[in-house]
């Protein structure tokens, strides 16, 4: 299983995005960005996990190695009703 930062580094570079965009999305500093990809930083909190996947448009279960697949899932749409008569 892959570390949070490889698979933020990941998504990154497929989205083609660089540290500098991402954390200008995230309001994270690069610096941050960059040890959280080198694994220098393991510890994450749960709202900056959030902006992370977020910003990546992936996600956060991806991001922690629960699941291997990066797209949400779509959300239902409800229908309204057609009225009768």
């Amino acid at each position: 299983m892959s570390s949070l930062g490889k698979r933020v580094a990941q998504v990154r570079a497929v989205r083609r995005m660089s540290q500098q965009m991402l954390a200008q999305r995230t309001g994270l500093k690069v610096q941050n960005i960059s040890r959280m990809e080198t694994d220098q930083r393991v510890h994450v909190r749960s709202d900056t996990l959030r902006r992370l996947a977020d910003a990546l448009g992936c996600t956060s279960d991806y991001l922690l190695g629960l699941t291997d697949d990066p797209t949400p899932p779509k959300r239902p749409r409800f229908r309204t009703p057609t009225p009768v008569g």
